[in-house]
């Protein structure tokens, strides 16, 4: 059985364990069994050799790609599907929206922070429980180039960090009739905050995983 970074080596794709590295992290991190039927969308198709090494590691599942380049049509096949617009514009998003429930979502897009944090508002709704939703790449969030910069806010990085307080309900205790007790029990809280009116979306999260250049989100 080849692993995730051979099959990357043999398509040349940046993913591989030479360039960013990102594969062995997937396969440790990623949730998935190998011939589990998936649906799986990818932001930014550019050479199609990511989209291949998707394909031949996830032999069942279905493979989608969105890239505002026309030409990236070319690497459609049976199981790859390429759609052609923006990721933040939101007509074509409702399209893309339309395919959903998506198991891992890739962002993998302009990087630049403002795109990067408005399609993952909008896609990760079409997420489904227990699935995945990756940003790569999120050293832009350092770089100046691409609206970044240490500590900046309105970066991926700086947005996340926030969102960690979501994940943790603020550390609000749950009232249980008269009483308020520290109980953590995510089904709980989620209850109680609805109850409360409030809407975060860092409630829907499971857990955040920040590795090097890779923000590995899992959907409650």
């Amino acid at each position: 059985m080849s692993t995730l970074d051979k099959i990357a080596q043999f398509y040349g794709t940046d993913k591989r364990s030479d360039i960013h590295d990102y594969c062995r992290k997937y396969e440790k991190y990623l949730p998935f069994n190998k011939y589990d039927k998936l649906k799986i969308l990818e932001i930014g198709v550019f050479n199609g050799r990511s989209l291949k090494m998707w394909e031949e590691y996830y032999p069942n599942s279905m493979i989608y790609g969105i890239d505002i380049n026309p030409e990236c049509v070319k690497y459609q096949n049976n199981r790859i599907k390429i759609k052609i617009g923006s990721q933040i514009d939101k007509s074509f998003l409702d399209e893309i929206i339309k395919l959903k429930p998506f198991d891992l979502i890739i962002d993998d897009g302009s990087h630049i922070n403002y795109n990067t944090i408005f399609t993952y508002e909008y896609l990760f709704p079409s997420v489904k429980s227990g699935g995945v939703y990756v940003i790569e790449d999120s050293c832009t969030s350092y770089w100046p180039e691409y609206g970044g910069g240490r500590y900046k806010e309105g970066t991926v990085i700086e947005y996340f960090k926030k969102t960690i307080d979501e994940v943790n309900f603020f550390g609000e205790k749950y009232e249980y009739g008269d009483w308020v007790i520290p109980n953590r029990k995510d089904k709980n809280l989620i209850t109680q905050f609805k109850k409360k009116g409030y809407k975060y979306k860092g409630t829907e999260i499971e857990s955040l995983n920040f590795l090097n250049s890779l923000i590995i989100i899992t959907r409650r």
